[in-house]
This record gives C-alpha cells, structure tokens and sequence, in this order.
C-alpha cells in the first residue's frame, strides 16, 4: 500500500532537511501569486467496512502533506494510523501532543527516562512505526510532549523535554536548533517542481505565564486571563520567524501548537496573548508573505478558519488556518462551540486527519491548495480551498 517515491537529503548550505521528488514525471517549477479564489464543501462519513481511499486521488503533479495532532502514546494502534498512513502523502507534518508525556508518574518527579518511555509507546506502534519508515515526518511540540498541561517558560525540565524532542523526531546534528533554546525550525518540501516551506513554530519554550479566569456558564472547564504584557514565542524567535519569511518560497505552511485564528473560546489560544497574536499577523503582512497558511492542533476538535483580508490589524489577505485534533486521543469537544471565522457550518469532533493538496492551476502560474479534515474510516469531512 505504501510506496517510497522520495528520500530526505541534507542541504548544507541551509541545514535543512530537503524532500527531493525522484519520479522523472513530476517536473515544472510553480510561482505564486496573491490568493484568487475560495470554494468551500463538506463530506459525510463511512464506516471503516467502507473504507476507500479511491475517493481522494493524488494530486498530478502536485504534492500531498497530511498532518494531525494528540495522538494517544497509550493507544498505539488505533485505526487512525490506518487511515492516516493510507493516503499517501509525500510528507507528514505532527502538530504537537504527538505523545502524552505529563503522566502522574512524570508530573510527581519528572525524569528524562519517564518521557523517553512514552515516546518509547508511540514508537511500537505498528501504524505509526509504518509510516515514519515509508514517509518524511516533521514535528512541533505542544504542552503534553513539552511536559506540563498548559505550560509556558516557567517549566523547569523544558531543556531537557526538547533534547529528547530533538533526538526522537531526528533533528539533524547541524540543524540550528540544537544549538539554542527551544525547538522551533525550518524544514523544506521540494517536490513536484514545488519549494514548500514549513515553520515549526515552539509556542512552550518562551510562552509567558496565563493567569486562570472564573468560570462561567459560557466558560464552564476552563477559562483564563488576558495577558497582555508578555511574550508568546520570546524574542530570539520572533526575530527569527521575520527572517524565515521574506526567504523564496511558493508555500509557506507556519504550524503552531495553539489555534491562531479562533479566539472566541475558553482554551488556549493566541488570542489569550491579543498583542502577540496581532504582532504575528503585522510580522506576515510586513514580509508580504500572502503565500501563507497555519495549520494548528490542541484542541480535540477539528475547524478550518479564514481570517479575513480586512480584519483590522490582520495580514491583509484571506488566512487560512487548518485546525486537526486529535488523532488517538480523546475525541466528542466543542459541540456547540463559536467561532465565527469557520469556514464549514461545524467542527469535526471525532478521531482525526488533516490533508493539504497542493497542485498547479492548469495553463497558470497559480497554486491551488486544498484543504480536508478526513475521519478515522479516510472519508473528507471538510474542506476549503485556495488559489495562491
């Protein structure tokens, strides 16, 4: 079922890792231009009996990424894995919680072998062991692989939690990451004639404190604060993620641990941090980086977002953002949840992938990239696109 088209090369003028296409058919170099058009749809759901992947072709030509978020160390075989690694994808992107490291055990005397066992669980994994060996893997971490549930800069093991992260995910010895705090970087997709950038973005390491809210009849698990004098990626970062965007690409996929767009909920967002979430929006429209779009995890739901181009303080184009939670966690939150920038008429409350199409226009020098949360049995259960 699978098939290995590709392999990973290290490019040492960047220090990155390089996808390189070696089927001969997939040539042509795709440019980009501002975003043109929008269609948006939604699918309805099969049984696992009726699991066909007939249903999503590989793009011609194009590139296929898959990613998702939360997957369950202590469910390694659960059928999502199936479904995930069915699609074929040329890369796959884990959006953080890509193991539950913060155990009771870890929480009452956190030792690096404690973490390392749960990263120990993920890896028996048939499913998983499968794809990570048959396709290029990418990793952000976010609160239960840094360690603490909802935890910042204040973390006392977060080194330590980003070596292991480092060393399991197979940073590369020279990758620039290893020699600073945390563990945000750069990774490129060259394929089918396509430069794909992706931002690894760290949204732990040097995340200021938050500040827990009373609970409400609109807020009743949780609900916090604004803060709105701290940092949420810290300086060095913030300055390095200005740097990676004005570099040549003709996409740019930023992956952040915590929904960007979304702010009407109770949770964990950027929107807690409302100077950092308008600082990172005035960072992409100053690069002019309209070729761009965020994909997210965290939240056991699944949403795809649109900020418009004429919010106040935004970017200044459509933004996408692709939220895919969880994968082997647990599933069933945000019935009834708000968020005005959805796309589709509902979220996705059930075990979970996200998929990103991306193909030339036909006769153009556009990109057309699809976006698709798929269920556990491969079905699409929503979707948006874009012309870049």
């Amino acid at each position: 079922m699978f098939k290995k088209i590709a392999q990973l090369e290290t490019d040492m003028t960047r220090g990155n890792l390089i996808y390189v296409a070696r089927n001969k058919r997939l040539a042509g170099r795709l440019f980009l231009t501002c975003a043109l058009a929008v269609v948006v749809g939604c699918g309805t759901s099969k049984s696992p009996a009726e699991l066909s992947f007939s249903a999503n072709p590989r793009p011609e030509g194009g590139l296929r990424i898959a990613f998702g978020s939360c997957a369950d160390d202590d469910a390694p075989n659960h059928p999502i894995w199936n479904a995930f690694g069915s699609v074929g994808a040329d890369v796959v992107l884990m959006l953080g919680d890509n193991v539950y490291a913060d155990t009771p055990e870890f929480k009452a005397a956190p030792t690096p072998e404690k973490m390392r066992a749960e990263y120990a669980k993920l890896a028996a994994g048939a499913g998983f062991t499968q794809l990570r060996a048959t396709t290029p893997m990418f990793a952000a971490w976010d609160d239960h692989d840094f360690g603490r549930n909802d935890g910042g800069a204040d973390f006392e093991f977060k080194h330590q939690a980003a070596e292991i992260f480092q060393n399991f995910w197979e940073y590369p010895a020279d990758d620039p990451a290893r020699g600073r705090a945390g563990v945000y970087t750069e990774r490129r997709i060259a394929h089918a004639g396509l430069d794909v950038q992706v931002i690894l973005l760290d949204t732990r390491t040097f995340r200021g404190p938050l500040q827990g809210a009373s609970r409400s009849l609109s807020c009743p698990l949780k609900n916090y604060e604004l803060n709105t004098t701290d940092t949420f990626l810290g300086e060095a970062q913030w300055q390095w993620l200005a740097q990676q965007l004005v570099k040549p690409a003709d996409l740019r996929i930023v992956v952040s641990g915590q929904q960007v767009i979304a702010d009407q909920h109770c949770f964990e967002k950027w929107g807690n941090f409302p100077h950092e979430r308008l600082r990172l929006f005035q960072v992409i429209r100053e690069a002019r980086a309209t070729n761009l779009l965020l994909l997210s995890g965290d939240r056991h739901l699944g949403e795809i977002s649109r900020l418009p181009a004429d919010y106040p303080g935004g970017t200044g184009f459509d933004l996408y953002e692709v939220t895919s939670s969880p994968l082997s966690a647990r599933s069933g939150f945000g019935w009834g949840e708000t968020n005005d920038y959805r796309v589709n008429d509902d979220n996705l409350r059930e075990s979970q992938f996200g998929m990103l199409d991306i193909e030339r226009v036909a006769g153009e020098a556009e990109l057309t990239v699809s976006m698709k949360l798929l269920d556990a049995a491969g079905e699409v259960r929503f979707t948006a696109q874009q012309n870049y």
